[in-house]
């Protein structure tokens, strides 16, 4: 846990030692100093089977967390060599009461919440934005008439709603957990979107408007088109890799299985796979279709 205080061992180093973990990157755990290492009767082995570490930690120390002789909450964690890293699922909280030796699993709070977070992202991003897309470069399968844009319009008005709960659900469960807002790449890009998203919206509805039949479009009007499509783009691209990383995210904040993390990612990018398609192989099609009309 960021912020909190380990007792580690490294096999390939045969070292047991106190650290700081200052954050989930291994240039962050860093040992305590030399002043601090007051552990005893320090041993790490590996038999064949399993890897034991034992030691002996003085309760009470000047500048440390304190064991009490009550109720505590430890958390341990294992990774599958001697390296040091971050673990993804081999790790759990337990809390245990030293003087009657009572102990629970502790579940990691907020479970429902950063589900429903990925869930909401998922059809922002996933479903309702790729549709809107689809809706306008897929046009001509539509009947003729504003039907294409009603669609548009009402996709990117359901996604960008969807996206402002998903913002708050993470503003509102960071602060609870008491975490740092806009620390990590997930949560920098999640602001970065919410901006461009905001910029995207507005500019769709203080859009130039469309000249009359038989009159060119002005240059604010291309311009806009212009820019509209490219932040599109550019939106849903971050939105791909974002939910991806809130995939990865969550599994490691709730130890879901390596199995169980690798099924929901390939389920998740033949998804991605097929809307993309659909963009890029059908928009392309009926792009050539249309420049071939205006040839003949």
């Amino acid at each position: 846990m960021i912020g909190s205080e380990a007792v580690i061992g490294l096999p390939g180093d045969n070292k047991v030692e106190k650290y700081n973990l200052g954050g989930k990157s291994e240039s962050v755990v860093l040992p305590m100093p030399e002043s601090q290492q007051t552990l005893l009767d320090t041993s790490i082995e590996f038999n064949g089977e399993q890897t034991i570490m034992k030691f002996t930690k003085i309760m009470k120390e000047a500048g440390e967390i304190e064991i009490s002789s009550a109720d505590n909450t430890f958390l341990w964690a294992h990774g599958s060599n001697d390296v040091l890293g971050y673990h993804v699922s081999n790790r759990a909280s337990v809390a245990l009461n030293l003087s009657s030796g009572a102990s629970e699993t502790v579940a990691v709070p907020n479970k429902s919440a950063w589900l429903a977070h990925g869930i909401m992202a998922f059809f922002a991003w996933g479903v309702f934005v790729p549709f809107a897309v689809q809706s306008s470069l897929l046009r001509d399968l539509l009947p003729k008439g504003p039907l294409w844009y009603k669609l548009h319009r009402g996709f990117n008005s359901t996604a960008f709603a969807f996206f402002v709960v998903v913002f708050a659900i993470a503003v509102t469960f960071t602060s609870k957990e008491g975490a740092t807002h806009f620390d990590n790449k997930h949560q920098k890009m999640g602001l970065a979107m919410f901006i461009m998203a905001a910029f995207q919206v507005s500019g769709g509805v203080f859009r130039p408007h469309v000249p009359e039949e038989g009159q060119e479009k002005s240059v604010v009007r291309k311009s806009w088109e212009v820019g509209h499509r490219v932040l599109g783009v550019t939106l849903l691209a971050c939105g791909f890799w974002q939910m991806r990383e809130g995939i990865a995210l969550y599994a490691i904040k709730y130890s879901v299985s390596e199995s169980g993390e690798g099924s929901l990612g390939i389920a998740y990018w033949v998804w991605i796979g097929i809307m993309t398609a659909l963009i890029v192989l059908g928009g392309g099609y009926f792009k050539f279709r249309s420049n071939d009309s205006s040839d003949d």
